[in-house]
């Protein structure tokens, strides 16, 4: 799962005391304190984030981060990102482009007249990354191409397709597989 650090401040504010008050309550985030007119500067002026952590102690200031699982804007829990944090190559195949690292395998949406255990090279490659320098092509990077070996040929799962007219009596239901074809790449030419 991912964290995200989540920053926790507790600060204890000076005691402000007026002339005719008996007990003095302290000052806390912007309030003022009891019996005076205290600003938001004067509730802040006991905390000071350029002070080393061991006056800040002294002070009453404490900064811990706490380890939480990231949500989202909706308020679901988001799992940690699997995108392309190592990759080798941007390659168009099958419609789409598709961010690729030599040794793993991928699926796209059919390749006509490819049969398993076939050799192929893409050579429409939109970028490619030699340590941590991307290339990227306008729109594609000359001498570039990825190699790769035809694993499978299969069908993806099954997707209904419904179609509704209301008040009109009329109802379609279809089902789809989708033609995919699996293949792994074995090697990235870069220029």
């Amino acid at each position: 799962m991912s964290t995200m650090a989540m920053a926790t401040v507790s600060v204890a504010a000076p005691v402000r005391a007026t002339a005719g008050s008996k007990a003095a309550k302290p000052a806390f985030m912007g309030r003022a304190a009891a019996g005076s007119k205290a600003s938001l500067s004067d509730a802040f002026c006991a905390m000071s984030l350029a002070t080393p952590a061991r006056k800040q102690a002294n002070r009453g200031l404490s900064i811990c981060a706490a380890a939480t699982t990231s949500v989202n804007q909706v308020g679901f829990v988001t799992p940690p990102s699997t995108g392309a944090a190592a990759w080798d190559a941007i390659v168009e195949v099958g419609g789409s482009q598709q961010f690729v690292t030599e040794g793993r395998y991928y699926e796209c949406h059919s390749l006509k007249g490819v049969e398993p255990g076939s050799k192929i090279a893409f050579e429409r490659v939109l970028a490619t990354k030699a340590g941590d320098a991307p290339t990227f092509g306008e729109p594609y990077v000359p001498g570039a191409r990825v190699e790769a070996t035809v694993l499978e040929n299969f069908k993806d799962k099954k997707l209904i397709v419904f179609k509704y007219r209301r008040k009109k009596h009329y109802k379609r239901k279809n089902g789809h597989r989708q033609p995919m074809t699996r293949f792994l790449v074995t090697k990235v030419v870069k220029p």
